[in-house]
């Protein structure tokens, strides 16, 4: 008998179980003394882990089955209706599913590649200060460039870091806050963190709390960058660092312009987030390693929990050919009964096979 098996109820628990763990996590992305006690690498895992219980659907064969046979029959009435003579109603769902899929991913690349090409053709000027301060690092490809069209410092990046400076009167200090941030992005792999978040928004365009948590997650990627950097300052230094983010943001320039792929300095769009990363900075709680790591613990073992509910129908039947069999009840989809009660789901495949060949397969009605 297989450990795990995948079907239709298990892909709709896992929505339902990554919706609830991604409302708790914003909620608590919110909570800024939270964040000063715990870190925010505490919310950056259970954030990883909801989006793994979203992209693995998969139940254990003793799972907890939680009974939605008076919800699950009505929807499937109506998804097995058919329009016209081929076409059922959830056929049609899965083909405008796809099809927003594809052109939200058309967007998004489009957009990015663009947002890529405008920057590299904006008109650049030399800037000994910068260019003095970025030759240090060593041990990391680094393009800069400093340019008038540009509002706020951003980075994007892969294997070699390109970091756009607006053309500002600052301090050498603050332009090392600003090269460290944005550097610090690279080195975390946050451009690959954002494509990832961008497909994932786009294969499930249809899910509002997806976009909420992408948001939330850029959000979180910044905080990081921040508690980094600052872990180790002075509160002289914190101070100064803090200055330099208000001296980008009283700049009299229109607020930059959206962006899918780049990681900017600042966001003058996100107030209550420029807010939260002053309160975190200065906050003088101390990260409790000991509480911290029991919400580690407690995150992964509600992830782990989770792989063992399935919401599907588990009703009894009888039937005259016996109490052990297979009922076919849709083109895909098998359900194994022992003993006249509802056991698991099985594919087609697994119907037909050889582990399952001593039961009788039933048809059953739709």
């Amino acid at each position: 008998m297989s450990i795990f098996n995948v079907s239709i109820f298990s892909f709709f628990s896992s929505i339902i179980l990554f919706n609830l763990a991604a409302i708790v996590i914003i909620l608590y992305r919110k909570k800024t003394d939270f964040i000063a006690k715990h870190g925010i690498n505490l919310l950056l895992l259970s954030s990883l882990l909801a989006v793994i219980r979203l992209i693995l659907p998969i139940d254990l064969h003793n799972a907890k089955i939680i009974n939605i046979h008076h919800i699950y029959q009505p929807i499937k009435k109506i998804l097995f209706f058919k329009i016209g003579n081929r076409l059922f109603v959830y056929q049609l769902l899965l083909l405008i599913w796809g099809i927003g899929t594809l052109l939200l991913l058309f967007y998004y690349l489009c957009s990015s590649l663009f947002e890529i090409y405008k920057l590299n053709h904006l008109k650049y000027i030399s800037s000994p200060d910068i260019e003095a301060l970025y030759s240090n690092y060593t041990n990391i490809k680094i393009v800069i460039k400093v340019s008038s069209e540009i509002d706020v410092p951003l980075v994007w990046g892969f294997f070699k870091c390109h970091i756009y400076f607006p053309n500002y009167d600052l301090s050498s200090d603050e332009w090392k806050f600003i090269l460290d941030h944005e550097v610090l992005h690279i080195k975390l792999h946050d451009t690959f963190i954002k494509i990832f978040l961008l497909f994932l928004t786009a294969l499930f365009w249809w899910n509002p709390i997806m976009y909420i948590l992408r948001k939330d997650i850029d959000q979180m990627l910044e905080l990081r960058c921040d508690g980094i950097l600052t872990q180790d300052y002075s509160i002289e230094m914190k101070n100064k660092y803090l200055e330099t983010i208000l001296s980008i943001l009283k700049r009299k320039t229109p607020p930059n312009s959206k962006s899918h792929l780049t990681a900017s300095f600042v966001n003058r769009s996100a107030y209550s987030l420029t807010r939260q990363r002053f309160e975190i900075i200065l906050s003088t709680n101390r990260l409790n390693k000991a509480k911290a790591l029991l919400y580690y613990s407690i995150s992964f073992l509600l992830f782990v929990s989770s792989y063992f509910i399935i919401l599907q129908p588990a009703t009894k039947t009888t039937t005259e050919q016996g109490p052990t069999l297979i009922l076919h009840t849709s083109e895909n989809n098998y359900e194994l009964y022992i003993d006249g009660t509802f056991y698991k789901n099985l594919t087609q495949k697994e119907a037909y096979s050889k582990e399952y060949s001593k039961y009788e397969i039933i048809e059953g009605s739709n």
